[in-house]
């Protein structure tokens, strides 16, 4: 098969032919139909992940394929269209009992501590696997796994976002053109601020009431008289992050669902203590998230933001697209020409 495989920090990915991986114990072998490109693909490549990913490695976090094998030769799955969760956690740690499996300290992400999806086919825990059906695109049901997932995991599981509450969300790229959809359906009314032109367009097409460049923020507490009762920051940056708390009333909530290596946050310690401001961090969903978003896809109610696919032999065009800031939503590889067909 053919692989996009990072050899070295700093450097494109290589492109090679790899033997067909064997599955193990409670996996299955997948057959690549859709993998979406994320940022954390950026840090991967970067080594700003590092220790925990050892090269080389198969990057390739949002996954969708079809089932061609199990290793126990139990044929049940075969032939299902599945998404895949990225997390593989022990289940029985503190953290995965009180259902926080993202915090596992010996969890493995796909296409970060083991090979990914931006391959022609990929290993993959049977229990990760969320299937979806014939009407649903393979690239829509890829991009759920994290670029819906995490905005459902911030909203829903952190933030307990509520009907008829303002949110404002700071940066409309993957993460919040998505985060504005799970809002709406939510019955939440949206702000969007974002310093791109084209996203703002976007955010508005997606179902914010206003989007504002950030230079123009103020607009948001206009907006919400006396400020937002949420906002999530999703390009991890301390101007988004400082741009977030600016626009939320006191006793209201910051999600941070973006990050930078390296990079500090700053907020007034009288105004985060005296107006009771809560700072939520929140990385990933749950399995259930996973399966939630999944399901607001397949219904409709979200429908992810994919600029365009690309062949696997595009990749590194394709990331040096992403890197540079000239996607809108998603660029999503499709490493067969027709991912129903065998190569």
């Amino acid at each position: 098969m053919q692989a996009a495989v990072c050899v070295a920090y700093g450097e494109p990915l290589a492109l090679q032919t790899r033997p067909l991986p064997t599955p193990g114990p409670g996996e299955v072998l997948l057959r690549i139909d859709a993998v979406g490109l994320c940022a954390t693909d950026l840090k991967t490549i970067s080594g700003a992940l590092a220790p925990g990913t050892q090269l080389p490695v198969i990057p390739g976090h949002e996954v969708a394929g079809t089932v061609v094998g199990a290793a126990d030769g139990d044929d049940a799955l075969v032939g299902r269209r599945v998404a895949v969760y990225l997390y593989e956690s022990c289940g029985h740690c503190a953290r995965c009992v009180e259902d926080r499996p993202t915090l596992c300290p010996d969890a493995v992400r796909i296409g970060i501590e083991r090979d990914g999806g931006l391959a022609g086919y990929m290993v993959a825990a049977r229990a990760n696997l969320l299937p979806f059906g014939d009407g649903l695109d393979a690239a829509a049901a890829a991009v759920a796994m994290d670029a819906v997932t995490s905005p459902w995991g911030a909203l829903h599981g952190r933030a307990k976002i509520q009907s008829g509450e303002r949110l404002v969300v700071v940066g409309c790229g993957g993460l919040g053109l998505n985060a504005i959809q799970i809002a709406r359906a939510a019955g939440a009314r949206v702000a969007a601020v974002d310093p791109s032109a084209a996203h703002r367009e976007l955010a508005l097409a997606n179902g914010a009431e206003i989007a504002v460049d950030p230079a123009d923020a103020e607009q948001v507490r206009a907006w919400a008289p006396g400020g937002t009762d949420l906002a999530l920051e999703t390009s991890g940056r301390r101007a988004g992050f400082q741009t977030a708390a600016a626009a939320v009333r006191p006793g209201g909530r910051i999600v941070c669902n973006g990050y930078q290596p390296g990079v500090e946050y700053g907020m007034d310690s009288a105004r985060l203590v005296l107006e009771e401001i809560t700072i939520l961090g929140s990385r990933v969903g749950t399995l259930q998230d996973a399966r939630d978003a999944l399901a607001a896809v397949e219904s409709g109610a979200v429908v992810p933001q994919i600029m365009r696919t690309a062949p696997l032999t595009e990749i590194n065009e394709a990331l040096d697209a992403l890197a540079a800031g000239r996607v809108d939503g998603r660029i999503v590889i499709t490493p067969h020409v027709d991912p129903r067909r065998e190569p």
